[in-house]
Formats: C-alpha cells, sequence, structure tokens
C-alpha cells in the first residue's frame, strides 16, 4: 500500500531551518509554563477530590459555587468546559464522616439548591495527600528511567549519535505535547502522563525505524555522501510513516470526537503527541546525526 510514490525531498540540506522552527516551539512552550504559572495538577499530583457534574438544564458558575460555599468549601476551584459540565475540585482536608463523604454532600446540596434540575455525577476522584507525593516522584522516576534507559538501547543497537538523537527528540516531544498541554488548560493527571509515555514510546518507535534504514544504507552504500545517504533514507521510510500516523490519529481523533470525558484528555494528549512523534522522528533525529556527522565524522566515513 503506498499513499505516497517514490519521493525524492531534500530534507537534510533544510535541517538549519527545522532546528530554527523547533527552538522556537520549545522557547514558547517553556514561555507558557512561567506565564501561565506552572502546570494545572490535577487531583493524582495535589491531593483532594475532584468532581464532573452535568445539569439537565443550564446552570450559572455563581450558583454552583453558592451551592459549594453552602457545605462549607468556599475555597473551592470550580470550571465550566466547552460541554457545559462543572469541574469542581477541593484540595485535601477533612470533612466530617472522611473525604469521600464530600460528594455526598455536594448531591444533597445540589438536590436542594436546584429542585427539577436533573444532574449526573460524571466522574468522581478522591486522592489523599500521602499518596499525591508518592505519585509524583514515581511518575518523575520513571520518566528519567525511561529516557536513560532508551539512550542506552539506541547506542547499543545504533551508536552513540543515534541515541542522543533519539533523547533530543523525546525531549522535544516531551516538552512541545506539555506546552500544549498548558495551551489549552489540560490538567495534568495520571492518565495525561501515560499519554505523555505513550507519546515516547511512538516517537522511540519511528526514530528507531528511521535509524535502522540509515544503518542499512551505511552498510550498502559506501561512496555516497553521509547527507545524501539520509535524505534517501528518509524518503524511502515516508509512505510508511504516513501511512503509520494516519491510521493512528484515526483512532486517537475518534476517541477525542466520539469518547467518554474520562479518556478525552488522553486521547488530546495522543493526537498532539502522534504529530510532533512523527515531525521529530524525520526532523530532528535523522539531522542531528547529520549536523553530529558533518562536525565529528566516524572514523568509518573519513
Amino acid at each position: 500500500m503506498r499513499l505516497i510514490r517514490d519521493t525524492n525531498i531534500n530534507f537534510v540540506d533544510r535541517r538549519r531551518a527545522f532546528f530554527l522552527f523547533s527552538a522556537a516551539l520549545l522557547v514558547v512552550a517553556v514561555a507558557l509554563y512561567f506565564v501561565k504559572g506552572g502546570f494545572n495538577y490535577g487531583v493524582d499530583f495535589t491531593g483532594g477530590t475532584l468532581l464532573q457534574v452535568r445539569f439537565e438544564e443550564p446552570v450559572g458558575v455563581a450558583d454552583v459555587r453558592a451551592a459549594i460555599e453552602a457545605v462549607g468549601e468556599g475555597g473551592a476551584s470550580i470550571q465550566q468546559d466547552d460541554r457545559g459540565d462543572f469541574l469542581i475540585r477541593v484540595r485535601a482536608r477533612e470533612f466530617e464522616g472522611g473525604e469521600s463523604n464530600f460528594a455526598a454532600m455536594v448531591r444533597g446540596q445540589f438536590e436542594t439548591s436546584f429542585p427539577g434540575n436533573r444532574f449526573e455525577v460524571l466522574r468522581e476522584e478522591t486522592v489523599g495527600p500521602r499518596i499525591s507525593r508518592e505519585l509524583q516522584n514515581k511518575v518523575l522516576l520513571a520518566v528519567l528511567l525511561g529516557i536513560v534507559g532508551i539512550l542506552i538501547y539506541v547506542s547499543f543497537r545504533f551508536d552513540l549519535r543515534f541515541g542522543v538523537g533519539a533523547v533530543l527528540a523525546l525531549i522535544h516531544d516531551s516538552l512541545i505535547t506539555l506546552g500544549l498541554v498548558l495551551l489549552f488548560n489540560k490538567e495534568i493527571t495520571i492518565t495525561v502522563i501515560a499519554a505523555v509515555l505513550t507519546v515516547i514510546g511512538y516517537s522511540v518507535n519511528d526514530s528507531i525505524v528511521v535509524s535502522d534504514r540509515i544503518r542499512e544504507g551505511m552498510r550498502k552504500v559506501r561512496k555516497e555522501s553521509f547527507g545524501g545517504l539520509v535524505n534517501r533514507a528518509i524518503n524511502e521510510v515516508l509512505n510508511r510513516t504516513v501511512i503509520t500516523t494516519s491510521t493512528t490519529l484515526f483512532v486517537t481523533l475518534t476517541m477525542l470526537t466520539l469518547g467518554a470525558a474520562a479518556i478525552r484528555d488522553f486521547a488530546f494528549v495522543l493526537t498532539i503527541g502522534i504529530l510532533v512523534g512523527t515531525y521529530s522522528s524525520i526532523f530532528i533525529v535523522a539531522n542531528t546525526v547529520v549536523e553530529w556527522e558533518s562536525r565529528l565524522p566516524s572514523k568509518q566515513r573519513r
């Protein structure tokens, strides 16, 4: 199956432009972090209770806040999304009957404050402060171990140049994806972290495909320049990359538009990550190796 016929696009000679474009995206992602005042962490990492409530009839944010204040939680964070659902978040503290009793208190108050207006609690999450701190440490450790493991694996399978290129692509993909999470005010939850780790795995897979084709060309062709060899390798895998990306995007976009509320953030991060990961496997990994080779040529090429 071929969506793209034989191509001869010169990716390598435009690598500086791609590097500048990626650098600009990374600067924007980092700037968003400071402009937004950091990530919007969910209860998984801050501790507390999160409720997602949908009313049958339209209700104002001020009315919902008044009902939450009536149960003794005036400091709650209340947001309304584009579907009209309310996200009610309170930090961890003691409630009469335990933290899990907060949801029951809210249900009772909504029935009193909005008589005749049916509502549904779509999501209910409660995490204690100690568990949230443990999750933060474990997530950070998982990401660091994953990056180190990928560097070792790719360096062993190919060489250090490809390993460094793959790790740079992972950092590139992760930062840009998290920057878009900030831009769209998405919460950082365990689900979002799982999606980011999935994106890392997807990006590594694409990077290995491109790197393997480059290595295969290095074994077969001796007289061609390294840049020309890399160009030919990227063009050879371009059709495969487009087909893989298109079919995967079809699934993630379906989840994003038709899936339940609980998986929309996961689908959003995957959709962004797949696009960024595909871009980096072509324009970052291979071109990083070319740039390295042009400055520090390997013994074989010399």
